[in-house]
């Protein structure tokens, strides 16, 4: 039995799964989200956390709890998160991890950037024909 291969990958319940990409990952794109993803709630707290340059508050808001509580599962607090902050954690966690969202979140943001720019090239010749006052 081939236990290398894509499907039994995705068939265990451990292997981190984007819920929209996991089609269409190749096997070493999986291989890569598997290998930076992080193992543990604690970790993924940790990992969050430092993604949002140690702002709890940011984070408390993507995950729908509090500052304290994301600082409480940082540290190791007792108590597990629950199914609801568990599900939230891992989808904020895959989003920055799986390489199919970081290239369509690189697209989006350079799609975001010549709009930008294309919006501010028509404005200057508008600024430069009023009189000034």
């Amino acid at each position: 039995m081939n236990t290398s291969s894509p499907a039994i990958a995705r068939n265990n319940r451990k292997a981190p799964r984007c819920e929209r990409h996991d089609a269409f990952l190749h096997p070493e794109e999986q291989a890569e989200l598997a290998a930076r993803f992080p193992a543990g709630h604690q970790a993924q707290m940790a990992f969050l956390l430092a993604a949002y340059t140690r702002n709890a508050s940011a984070v408390a808001a993507l995950l729908g709890t509090r500052a304290r509580t994301v600082h409480r599962h940082c540290r190791g607090w007792s108590l597990p998160p629950g199914p609801r902050l568990r599900r939230a954690l891992r989808r904020r966690v895959l989003d920055l991890v799986c390489p199919r969202c970081l290239s369509d979140r690189a697209v989006e943001e350079a799609r975001q950037a010549k709009w930008d720019a294309r919006r501010a090239a028509r404005r200057i010749p508008r600024e430069q024909d009023r009189p000034h006052r």
